[in-house]
């Protein structure tokens, strides 16, 4: 019995019929005699699904016939339909649908049939039938391409077929064909991409290796016609039994190939010597005497690398991990390690690059100095660690998910050197040291909270990079030196003003953070006050940005006309106000939310919180406070309803206390890491949406900071708590005495320094006497408006008397930017700072950055960290051709490719602006932030709108899936690969 047969319908039977009385007639016309039988049996699926008896047109007869049609399994099926059609007169012919083999019936039984034989349908006849199309193509009745019906009809066996209804054309059955035996859906395109992707999956090249020979022929023939120089290389390593390992062998011989050129300015020639016997070793390998075209092998290079980034850049970083490794295998087989090493997209590369920045901040710190006049490097020690760590961020691999993880650690070392290269002498803040108290407060604010917060990345950092770690571990402790002078400066100012009560640059106190704050931010709506308890700047600098980056609530700074102080401007800027002494919850939280200077839990704070906001003074408002335990709700529900009535009802202040920062301190973090999120703090993400939501602005502050303890505290004596005691001060200690003393009579000591303590150890403190623990951040946002109404910049709602903020406004210049004196020279076709993405390079007339005098304009004021990004100017008509994005718009590429993104996609002029923006960047990658590419292009300003939008630019420019604009970082920056760009779009380059 055959194993695999069609049903049949009226065309085949037809067919069968015209045939068997074709043969019946030649016959005749031979001298044979007329054959008595008029049946016919036909080899196919006995299953029926047509009516009993058919009118037929034959051809071989030229007149209507009538068939009767009847199915059988079996030999005696086959004489009862037989018998059946005997004893009727009304049809001339019968046809036998039968799967059974010839040999079943017998002589006596195949005599009665036409030609005494089972009928066997030509398979495009069977597979006519079985699509419903009109005819087959005639090219594929070529035997050339007899294997191609055998295919379709396995595949339409386990996948439906859809191929309208006229004819089947010998290129859409061969498309269909390479579809599936290549590891897609019939409908679906092979392009270079999919084909490298077919090459990860064992199981599908061993299905294809076990593909009839003259198949296989024809399916490569195919789709090297089609495609070229891809699966030329990628069927010559199927011949060798190296498919399997295409990409990475590809990624390999790319690497070696562009290692191999000579002439390059700066080449290592060790490198170049590596490689160039490397590769004669590789292709002896992998091709033997059947070796590519150059052109096929730099063309495959290419597809692999952007196969690569395609894992790399999407959800599939295992898999691109393994690639990687694999890639670095195959180099450290062919003893061209060095090749690897000096890799701008292998682990090896990257693992190279940190290890070099580490050597250059080693070098950077030099020698430790004494304990009391520790040593720090200068700004012109910083050029070979700007130089080192730029080659470090034009690696690939650096900004994605790394198994070293060193991005956000090498990153911040960065900035703290350049921090530390400011410092003069004793003077920690160098040019930027303020005299007053409220100046000092504000230097923790603007600079030192930065410090801290770089420097907890840096000390969570668990690098296996030797010569990397070991600079971590040193400038950590040279930064904790500065910070000590820091503190004790602090300490001093501090000290003094509390004990003489000199209101001159007096500070903004806790107890007045409601009336100072607060009631200047109701007066158009009620706000809700979020009390972080224990939130430090270092802290909140990372809480603010995650708000700023979600979109829906934006920053402000409230902007009373104040006077100038020590030359800075008079512009928008983060507040901070000091904690009281000691700097605990019960005296520093009390006095917040009572609004005078008090101690007391959590009674006396909603007492005091509701007869404060019903005073005159606050406009008689309805007032309501939450602590952590009230905001408890069941399955399902985010906030607990009474709560969730109180924000909805705008004309009441809301006020919560969240602890998750505070605990902390005394039961440790779920994870080891440093960086701090909304979602990680309680019930802060529903109710930061809740305001959102309901229109109201929020005020987040706390009540105290902190001091993380990180294995260099002492026990000194035995105090009264962690960090503060009575008795005599000793050092690192001052004694602190006046009305702000809520403890010990009105006189305690307290420690400056953060590695004091007085009770046994936890994983931080506060009550202390240390910048870190006295300064509270005081933090406001504002509704961000609908899409369709909202600004350009973004800014929201923002209340009479408050000003938006911006990154640029609340970041130190160090924290994007290089030291003038350290900026390296251009190198590898890279600008002079590095990736914007904290690494951009600003050129100034100062040997320190500073702040301008002058009040930024509108524009600057939405646009965040863009001091290195030029300003967009409105090209003449002459000369807007000879622009990289004009270019490429004008190409035809072009214009099919932006056709398919479709109507909601973006105009080619805000695409012409992305691109010519990036371009004006330099360096063959450019990379910006995500708000300045969005904004360059006339694009969302609100960061996640913004990352759809260049998501939609990405693919207008990324034909083929290749990743010519791709975001990175997180989302958090866009980069541009000019040189794909050009082969994309431009046939000439450019």
């Amino acid at each position: 019995m055959n194993a695999v047969l069609g049903r049949v319908g009226e065309e085949a039977v037809r067919g069968a019929l015209d045939r068997a009385l074709d043969a019946e007639q030649r016959r005749i016309d031979k001298g044979h005699a007329r054959s008595q039988a008029r049946a016919v049996a036909l080899s196919a699926d006995p299953h029926w699904e047509g009516p009993d008896r058919l009118t037929l047109d034959s051809e071989a007869l030229g007149e209507p016939v009538t068939v009767r049609v009847a199915g059988a399994d079996s030999v005696l099926g086959v004489v009862h339909a037989l018998a059946e059609f005997g004893q009727e007169q009304s049809a001339d012919h019968l046809v036998v649908l039968t799967p059974l083999d010839p040999s079943e019936f017998g002589e006596a039984l195949l005599a009665r049939f036409l030609g005494d034989e089972v009928m066997r349908l030509d398979d495009w006849e069977l597979l006519r039938t079985e699509l419903k199309v009109t005819r087959i193509d005639p090219r594929l009745n070529a035997g050339r391409w007899r294997w191609l019906a055998d295919t379709l009809r396995s595949i339409r066996a386990a996948t439906p077929l859809r191929v309208g209804t006229g004819v089947l054309k010998l290129e859409q059955a061969l498309s269909i064909a390479v579809s599936v035996r290549f590891g897609g859906q019939p409908e679906e395109r092979v392009d270079s991409a999919a084909l490298l992707e077919w090459t990860r999956r064992p199981d599908a090249v061993a299905a294809f290796t076990h593909l009839h020979e003259r198949e296989r022929q024809e399916l490569c023939w195919a789709l090297e016609e089609e495609l070229g120089s891809v699966p030329r290389v990628v069927f010559k390593l199927l011949e060798r039994g190296h498919a399997l390992d295409a990409v990475p062998v590809g990624l390999a011989l790319a690497e070696l190939s562009a290692a191999a050129r000579k002439g390059r300015e700066g080449d290592d020639r060790s490198v170049v010597r590596s490689a160039q016997h490397a590769l004669i070793r590789a292709q002896e390998r992998y091709f033997g005497a059947n070796r590519p075209a150059e052109q096929d092998l730099s063309e495959f290079g290419r597809a692999c690398r952007a196969s690569l980034i395609r894992l790399l850049e999407g959800s599939e970083e295992d898999q691109a991990d393994t690639t990687i490794r694999r890639a670095e295998e195959l180099l450290f087989q062919l003893g061209a390690e060095p090749v690897a090493e000096a890799s701008s997209l292998l682990d090896s590369g990257l693992r190279s690059r940190t290890a070099e920045l580490g050597k250059q901040i080693t070098l950077a710190l030099g020698e430790p100095g004494p304990a009391d006049a520790p040593s720090f490097p200068l700004p012109q020690d910083l050029r070979e660690v700007e130089t080192a760590w730029q080659r470090m961020c034009r690696h690939r691999r650096y900004g994605g998910r790394t198994p070293q993880g060193h991005r956000s650690a090498a990153q911040n070392a960065v900035r703290l050197l350049r921090r530390l290269a400011r410092s003069q002498d004793e003077r920690p803040l160098g040019p930027d040291t303020r005299a007053s108290v409220r100046g000092w407060i504000q230097s923790h604010v603007d600079e030192t909270g930065w410090v801290d917060r770089a420097a907890s990345a840096i000390w969570h950092e668990r690098s296996d990079v030797p010569a990397f770690a070991q600079a971590l571990a040193e400038l950590y402790e040279r930064v904790r030196a500065w910070r000590a002078q820091f503190d004790a400066a602090f300490a001093g100012a501090l000290e003094h003003w509390d004990g003489a009560h000199n209101d001159d640059g007096a500070p903004l106190l806790i107890e007045n953070v409601l009336e100072q704050f607060a009631r200047p931010l109701a007066r158009e709506q009620a706000p809700l006050i979020i009390v972080l308890d224990g939130m430090s700047v270092e802290v909140a600098l990372q809480i603010a940005e995650h708000i700023n980056a979600e979109g829906r609530l934006t920053e402000i700074a409230h902007f009373p006309d104040r006077k100038k102080e020590q030359g800075q401007a008079n512009e928008p800027r983060r507040a901070g106000v000091l904690a009281t002494v000691p700097s605990i919850t019960t005296c520093s939280r009390a006095s917040l939310l009572t609004g005078t200077l008090t101690s007391g839990k959590q009674d006396r704070e909603r007492s005091g919180f509701a007869a404060l906001w019903a005073g005159n003074g606050f406009g008689g408002r309805n007032a309501v406070l939450y602590h952590q335990r009230d905001l408890d709700s069941g399955a399902g529900v985010h906030l607990p309803t009474h709560v969730r009535e109180s924000i909805d009802d705008t004309t009441t202040v809301v006020g919560v206390v969240l602890n998750t920062v505070d605990d902390a301190l005394s039961r440790g973090r779920e994870a080891d890491e440093a960086e701090w999120k909304p979602a990680q703090i309680g019930k802060l993400s529903p109710l930061l949406d809740a305001a959102a939501r309901t229109g109201r602005p929020v005020l987040l502050t706390s009540d105290h900071g902190h001091v993380w303890d990180r294995g260099f505290s002492t026990k000194t004596r035995t105090g009264e708590a962690a960090r503060y005691r009575t008795g005599r001060p000793e050092g690192g200690e001052v004694l602190v005495t006046g009305g702000r003393v809520l403890h010990g009579d009105g006189t305690l000591v307290v420690p400056y320094r953060e590695d004091i303590r007085y009770t046994d150890r936890k994983e931080g403190y506060h009550g202390g006497f240390s910048a870190a623990e006295m300064v509270v951040p005081v933090l406001a946002f504002a509704p961000v408006l609908d899409s369709g109404t909202a600004t350009h910049g973004g800014t929201g709602i923002v209340p009479k008397g408050w000003k938006h903020l911006t990154a640029a406004q609340v970041e130190p210049a160090w924290w994007s930017q290089a030291l003038e004196s350290t900026d390296p020279p251009e190198k590898d076709g890279a600008v002079g700072g590095a990736p914007a993405t904290g690494a951009t390079a600003d050129t100034t007339s100062e040997r320190v950055p500073k702040r301008s005098k002058k009040k930024r304009s509108e524009r600057e004021q939405t646009l965040p960290m863009f001091d290195a990004v030029p300003e967009p100017a409105e090209p003449l008509e002459n000369e807007r051709v000879h622009t990289l994005g004009t270019k490429v718009t004008a190409s035809a590429v072009f214009a099919s490719s932006l056709k398919r993104v479709g109507q909601r996609g973006p105009r080619a002029e805000q695409i012409i602006a992305i691109i010519d923006a990036l371009a004006a960047a330099g360096g063959t990658r450019p990379r910006l932030p995500v708000a300045a590419v969005s904004w360059a292009g006339n694009g969302p300003s609100s960061h996640p709108r913004a990352v759809r939008f260049l998501k939609m630019v990405g693919k207008a420019l990324n034909v083929e899936a290749y990743p010519v604009l791709t975001l990175t970082d997180g989302d958090r920056s866009v980069e541009l690969d000019i040189s794909l760009l050009q082969q994309q779009f431009l046939s000439e380059g450019s």
